[in-house]
């Protein structure tokens, strides 16, 4: 009997030592944190940015010399069961706000990811300058999927989305200038990268480069271009 006893205690001692390794390598993945990889957080897993967003305005729209657009960039994931995610992000600038909500899905194999998800955004802005009493407001949506790879801390990745404009109206005044809906309005492609910086800051950098009819940061000169502009952007953030 007391064989038997030692030998049902050592094989649940080397069970526990098996279950604890096979819980550290995803424990050790989840340890950098991101929020753009496409790798599954952990349930209930926090994680947010600040930081800011330098948009470049093609020259059709503005002068050179007023062509930069910077705005303040806020953005947040919280992980969710069966490697699904909800996220949120707040661009605030003066004349233009964007609020971001949506959720995704993500599998990692390896150093590698991928992730699918769709945002939804509400945006409005409103400009009282010289003469010029003009606001607007809209949805926007953003269906998009990612791939991404961790070149050893440094995790690289890739989005493409494309750009629906579900409804847009605009006011002169206190004048219904009338609205627009259900339009394509282009599409667009990031690159970011996510590092470790200083001790435990870690660092968001990247670019993102869109095509597209309508921009929500350039919402005071739609009516005037009907076509597709290409669009910059800077992306900077601190991970919190």
């Amino acid at each position: 009997m007391r064989t038997r006893h030692h030998k049902g205690a050592g094989s649940r001692v080397l069970l526990a030592i098996f279950a604890l390794l096979c819980t550290a390598a995803p424990g050790r993945a989840q340890e950098q944190p991101h929020l753009h990889f496409p790798r599954p957080q952990g349930v209930f897993h926090f994680e947010m940015s600040a930081g800011v967003t330098l948009l470049t305005v093609p020259r059709d729209i503005a002068e050179e010399e007023i062509n930069k657009a910077p705005a303040l960039d806020l953005d947040a994931v919280i992980g969710l069961p069966w490697q699904f995610s909800f996220h949120g992000r707040a661009i605030v600038q003066y004349i233009t706000n964007e609020f971001r909500f949506g959720a995704s899905w993500a599998h990692s194999f390896g150093r590698f990811g991928i992730a699918a998800g769709d945002d939804a955004s509400f945006w409005f802005g409103a400009m009282t300058i010289d003469g010029f009493d003009n606001s607007m407001s809209g949805w926007m949506n953003y269906p998009y999927v990612a791939v991404g790879y961790d070149a050893d801390g440094v995790l690289i990745s890739l989005k493409g989305e494309a750009m629906l404009m579900l409804a847009q109206r605009s006011f002169a005044g206190e004048n219904d200038l009338g609205s627009n809906r259900n339009a394509i309005a282009g599409g667009a492609v990031t690159v970011m990268l996510e590092q470790p910086f200083w001790k435990n800051t870690h660092l968001a950098l990247g670019a993102r480069i869109s095509l597209t009819q309508f921009h929500p940061q350039t919402w005071f000169a739609f009516s005037a271009f009907s076509r597709r502009l290409l669009f910059s952007e800077l992306l900077f953030g601190v991970i919190l």
